[in-house]
């Protein structure tokens, strides 16, 4: 499932983003190598910050993991809370393949217990 966020509003997406990231993004989730993850994925694209993320519902609440902007930047995971997103972690992955970084996201979370 896919959704954009476009001034303020939340929409599930009909059409289909054509942007780098969003494709990666695609990639990524399609790639996951557990199914309680594939299945719940939701590749968000925030048209109000410029950014693609792909967003789970975890026991601690929604992890969003921030694809790069550019390569060589850096992927973040980021936990929605009560008091506002705070950045969980970061890895390096502009250059992974989309298979290391569907594997790298899986083992965050669960590691951590999350998912």
């Amino acid at each position: 499932m896919e959704i954009v966020i476009s001034g303020g509003k939340v929409a599930p997406s009909t059409d289909e983003i054509a942007t780098p990231q969003a494709a990666k993004a695609r990639r990524i989730a399609n790639y996951l190598p557990r199914p309680e993850l594939l299945r719940d994925a939701v590749i968000e694209h925030n048209q109000d910050d410029n950014t693609t993320s792909i967003r789970f519902e975890t026991t601690a609440g929604p992890i969003r993991i921030l694809l790069p902007v550019a390569q060589g930047f850096e992927f973040h995971i980021i936990h929605d809370s009560d008091t506002g997103p705070r950045i969980l972690g970061t890895f390096r992955g502009a250059s992974l393949s989309v298979r290391a970084a569907a594997f790298r996201i899986s083992e965050f979370l669960r590691t951590r217990g999350l998912k």
